[in-house]
């Protein structure tokens, strides 16, 4: 297939292109003129598509011909003065690159959603694909990235050929940026404390949630949704440190009542600022039952201490740590 994907510079996005490629496809892959595109030096084969993702006028006619489309392109800010060109990406960025992919009669489409935009059961229940949203006072991200997958199901539902995907938190080399995820790696090898939801996280290889887009993308159903995580995943903080410990050799970074202490000062000082309100609550747990992934598409379950492993590498052969 030729495959057109936006995104194809970013932690994720490059790893969808390195498994399209090894599997005999060819990538025609979106990305802006100041993207950073260290992940994409040892990929040669793709071809670039220079562009803004709000002005497809520019990219359009890269997507003719396509065989299929992968939307992997997302805004990500807690910066306040940032948000709105985050929700310009997520929201009518998506809306812009679906329109650009079905007037161009592409015939197969994933658009890759978050675990955010997953509700959480009230009882403690692993959240499925049917749980409804129920997040109270979400982020900022949450709430564009759950507009944009609105616009995707809506024309799912209409009849275009769109499945949804929803990515757990990553374990892998190459998180550039990093993500909210990487973020938590690099605290933990840098002993800072973390920010991590009270009910856990579920964590995925990155290149298990990359296999399962392409998965997706070949037998998935339009209009349906997958959780793309690890069944062996829903690690609370204490489980996530000790699989770091394990991975890099290093002891989990201090925690307690000073920290405790810290951080529900550092709440009430920003408790009704409008800047933390816009922001939003972080989700009490982020955790998982990723079976209908595993079941119906056949997503991989590889090892998350190798994943670990080699995230951890990276970091240091980058420098970061």
């Amino acid at each position: 297939m030729l495959v057109f994907l936006t995104g194809v510079n970013s932690f994720l996005g490059a790893h969808v292109a390195r498994q399209l490629i090894a599997d005999g496809h060819t990538v025609r892959g979106l990305l802006r003129p100041d993207s950073n595109d260290v992940l994409l030096q040892a990929l040669p084969e793709v071809e670039r598509v220079i562009g803004d993702l709000l002005q497809p006028g520019v990219w359009r006619e890269a997507v003719a011909g396509c065989d299929a489309f992968i939307h992997v392109a997302a805004g990500y800010t807690q910066d306040p003065s940032l948000i709105p060109q985050m929700e310009a990406v997520n929201i009518e960025g998506t809306r812009l690159a679906l329109d650009v992919a079905l007037t161009a009669g592409v015939t197969r489409i994933v658009h890759v959603s978050t675990i955010g935009t997953i509700g959480q059961p009230k009882h403690g229940e692993l959240a499925t694909e049917e749980t409804p949203f129920n997040l109270p006072n979400p982020s900022a991200y949450v709430r564009s990235k759950r507009a944009g997958e609105l616009i995707a199901l809506a024309l799912a539902h209409q009849g275009a050929p769109i499945v949804v995907v929803h990515p757990t938190a990553m374990l892998g080399p190459g998180d550039w940026r990093p993500t909210a995820s990487g973020q938590k790696v690099l605290a933990f090898l840098h002993q800072r404390s973390l920010r991590y939801p009270p009910g856990g996280i579920n964590w995925t290889p990155v290149e298990d949630v990359a296999r399962g887009i392409i998965l997706a993308l070949q037998k998935g159903q339009p209009g349906r949704r997958y959780i793309l995580g690890h069944k062996q995943g829903n690690l609370s903080e204490s489980q996530f440190m000790a699989l770091l410990a394990t991975a890099s050799g290093r002891r989990p970074p201090k925690t307690g009542g000073a920290t405790a202490w810290r951080q529900l000062v550092r709440r009430v000082l920003r408790r009704g600022r409008p800047d933390v309100v816009n922001l939003g609550a972080a989700p009490l747990r982020l955790t998982c039952d990723p079976s209908r992934a595993i079941h119906e598409l056949g997503m991989p379950q590889s090892d998350l201490l190798d994943a670990a492993r080699r995230e951890i590498v990276w970091y240091r052969e980058m420098g970061m740590w």
